[in-house]
């Protein structure tokens, strides 16, 4: 019976991969913490038009800190907190 040939682990694309899958999955935490926080802004505070601004500035956040690599959830970081202050300010 013929081995097949058994390829070496290459630990660092295994690394790289791994590391690309945290900086990609922080990116979608971020944005999915600011859709939820924008939506509250929306339903709580009926400031629908601030919703959708806030809504499509996450996008923009999480497409910029994808493309860019030194960013990565910082963009997201960023909005997450204006979603939070405009909360605040909105039902305070």
């Amino acid at each position: 019976m013929i081995q097949p040939e058994r390829k070496s682990l290459d630990f660092a694309e295994h690394r790289q991969a791994y590391d690309g899958f945290i900086r990609l999955t922080l990116i979608v935490i971020f944005l999915l913490l600011s859709h939820l926080v924008a939506l509250a802004l929306g339903g709580v505070a009926h400031l629908w038009v601030l919703a959708c601004l806030e809504l499509g500035l996450s996008i923009l956040a999480a497409v910029i800190g994808a493309a860019v690599p030194g960013l990565d959830w910082k963009p997201g970081a960023a909005v997450l907190a204006f979603c939070l202050l405009t909360l605040a300010i909105a039902t305070g």
